[in-house]
């Protein structure tokens, strides 16, 4: 048995990522580029900056290794979360939010696994169940996004969470609260999503699973009709009551890793266990996996290079945000004030309260005095082979 620290352990622990490669499992390139990041944060690898005491007479030099900033890192997920919390309190209108979880049949997830590229469209599907309601009123609402690819047990799950800002602008530029009936999403949603899958059918990549339905247009249309006679859920949550509340809902999902090392209980005889609330019973459960099967659930959760997971829409979108906001500000009576920024040593004085720039032997202040270059991503992912088992490159 083998108790992990951290989540570099599932690729590490009896080479299991050089095994799965060996039995033929062909790896995205993002999720090559995730591992190598990972298993490559805070060495010599990805270089280093030098810093030497200020006090002439101290000797004292210390290195800060460079960090990876992969999605899969512990580490640099809690730094990315808190970074995008504390942009999203700053952007955001201060008022209430109403939180919406727009799922679908789970005999579409693999549909989607496979065909990654039409992720993109889910946002835009989402957000135009509210903003076809919201032009029929004539009026501008906010709305922002985030997918969800994984459920408890790690398995795809894809969804859309979004967030819709309570007040929406008239052509007058006066604020009014936006209202809508709740059912009228679910129905747009659903066709939405399947008018979405017989356009793209004869281009999309089925699972194994589906070759019988896949088969011929006749049957794939009898599919995706069957699905869309049935319920799909559309759950609305209660309107939050600050903004805050929503950006740190959404920032845990898209920022940090599909799992934290905390949940891994175990390794032992090649498999890996990890616990799990259970959505009916409410209590906690135990999963075991094989540690390859482990492996690549975490990794399907790896967006590609440069997917956004997080999407903009209405008078929040990149296109109107910097014309509507501020007159939104005004109206909300709130003051425009600039982004902050949370660097190494503020986030390490606020959760561990040290300040990692104090010398340790005379307590003066640490200066930056250089930097050691590191490897590039490229040259890291070449060699990846040997990262994995730990061999200097």
């Amino acid at each position: 048995m083998y108790n992990p620290n951290s989540i570099n352990t599932l690729f590490t622990l009896d080479k299991c990522f050089h095994r799965a490669l060996k039995n033929g499992h062909v790896f995205r390139y993002a999720e090559i580029e995730a591992v190598t990041k990972v298993l490559s944060c805070k060495t010599h690898k990805l270089g280093a900056r030098k810093y030497s005491c200020s006090n002439k007479n101290c000797s004292h030099k210390k290195h800060v290794f460079n960090t990876c900033k992969s999605k899969l890192c512990t580490s640099c997920g809690q730094k990315a979360t808190e970074r995008w919390i504390a942009t999203q309190n700053e952007i955001l209108p201060d008022c209430k939010y109403r939180h919406i979880t727009f799922t679908m049949p789970e005999q579409f997830w693999d549909i989607f696994k496979y065909n990654r590229a039409l992720l993109n469209h889910l946002f835009s599907l989402a957000a135009g169940t509210l903003l076809n309601i919201a032009t029929k009123k004539s009026l501008i609402i906010g709305i922002f996004a985030a997918l969800h690819t994984y459920g408890r047990q790690l398995n795809f799950n894809c969804h859309i969470h979004l967030s819709l800002a309570e007040y929406a602008l008239n052509k007058q530029g006066d604020l009014k609260i936006f209202s809508f009936k709740f059912s009228e999403l679910m129905k747009q949603w659903r066709y939405s999503v399947i008018h979405l899958l017989r356009t793209f059918y004869p281009v999309i990549i089925l699972p194994p699973e589906l070759a019988k339905e896949g088969y011929s247009p006749q049957s794939w249309n009898s599919f995706l009709n069957k699905h869309y006679n049935t319920h799909w859920n559309v759950d609305i949550a209660k309107t939050t009551n600050h903004k805050s509340h929503t950006a740190k809902y959404l920032g845990s999902y898209v920022k940090k890793p599909p799992i934290a090392a905390a949940r891994l209980a175990d390794y032992a005889g090649g498999d890996v266990t990890f616990n799990y609330l259970d959505h009916n019973s409410k209590k906690y459960k135990d999963l075991t996996l094989d540690q390859t099967e482990m492996m690549l659930r975490v990794l399907s959760h790896v967006p590609e290079k440069h997917f956004k997971m997080i999407r903009y829409f209405g008078f929040l979108s990149n296109r109107l945000r910097g014309s509507l906001l501020p007159l939104i500000y005004e109206k909300l009576e709130q003051n425009i004030s600039p982004i902050k920024t949370f660097g190494f040593a503020t986030m390490m004085k606020a959760f561990l309260k040290v300040d990692p720039f104090k010398c340790i032997l005379c307590g003066a202040r640490m200066v930056y005095t250089g930097f050691i270059v590191g490897l590039k991503i490229g040259q890291l992912v070449s060699a990846i082979e040997n990262i994995v088992l730990q061999r200097p490159i």
